[in-house]
């Protein structure tokens, strides 16, 4: 079964003619598709609100768009947009690989704690002075995009790590701290693991062999980083894909528990309902 019965946009489809990895707009102009149905991304996106009005909902969280926020959207989460005509900004758009044209280290994007993260809400709430430092960031970036000058990308690319990394300042100054954490090489492996494996792969052993640690390793690891052990990281992944496709595809349950690799939907409904306290059925139906 394919998950993309749920909209997926991606570059080689909506931008085919140009090939573009990295996209920088204006908000009031983006009319490619209809955003206030939910959809996911294989790309990610920031979006940069200079006058808030109306909700952005990520992955069953309804985020309210308010003056000075900042909302980031990863590769493969599903979210829609309803935003008031009156509400304008920037929305930047890059795939991984425009991220790591320079980059060798490619557990980077897994080290910024707002991106590939579904414990956290990504979003970060900035006052007048840090707004203007972002928007000091992304005009620079603008000029780049919209001018066709030397050595292009690799100054879009130093922008975009210069916003990523004020970002991810204030995203730890706002949310606590824990930055320097998720910068754990083993803890980015896994994450990484997670997200490419969480269908097929629902044992905390198969992972640790695979980083060369313990289950113990592991599970003290993540809990001390996400306050969650190894396995609730899996059956919380899992839980989240089922969601989302209970939501908004039509698949049968059936279908979404053979998908999550459960060899009897019975299996999945009782998961399910230990971990919700709801039936799948119950949990389409509200």
């Amino acid at each position: 079964m394919s998950a993309n019965i749920i909209p997926i946009h991606n570059f080689s489809v909506d931008n085919e003619e140009t090939n573009e990895r990295f996209r920088l707009i204006e908000l009031t102009t983006r009319s490619d598709y209809d955003s206030s149905v939910a959809h996911r991304h294989n790309y990610y996106e920031i979006f940069i609100f200079e006058k808030g009005g109306g909700f952005h909902e990520i992955d069953f969280n309804r985020i309210p768009i308010i003056d000075g926020s900042v909302h980031f959207v990863s590769p493969g989460q599903v979210h829609k947009v309803n935003r008031e005509k009156s509400s304008c900004g920037y929305i930047i758009l890059f795939s991984r690989e425009f991220f790591y044209l320079n980059n060798q280290n490619t557990n980077s994007l897994f080290s910024i704690p707002f991106l590939n993260n579904n414990y956290t809400e990504p979003v970060i709430d900035l006052n007048e002075a840090d707004y203007n430092q972002m928007i000091t960031i992304v005009n620079g970036m603008k000029n780049e995009y919209d001018n066709n000058q030397d050595h292009k990308k690799s100054a879009i690319q130093s922008y975009l790590n210069l916003l990523l990394l004020s970002c991810t300042r204030l995203f730890d100054k706002e949310k606590g701290g824990g930055g320097e954490l998720h910068k754990n090489n083993t803890f980015q492996n896994f994450r990484r693991l997670l997200e490419s494996e969480f269908e097929k792969n629902h044992k905390v052993s198969s992972y640790a062999d695979k980083l060369g640690v313990t289950d113990k390793q592991l599970s003290v690891l993540t809990k001390s980083i996400v306050g969650k052990t190894a396995l609730e990281m899996i059956h919380n992944r899992i839980i989240l894909e089922a969601k989302r496709l209970l939501k908004h595809s039509n698949h049968s349950i059936k279908e979404i528990a053979f998908f999550l690799n459960f060899d009897d939907p019975s299996h999945f409904g009782k998961f399910f309902k230990g971990k919700e306290n709801i039936t799948p059925k119950e949990y389409r139906s509200i």
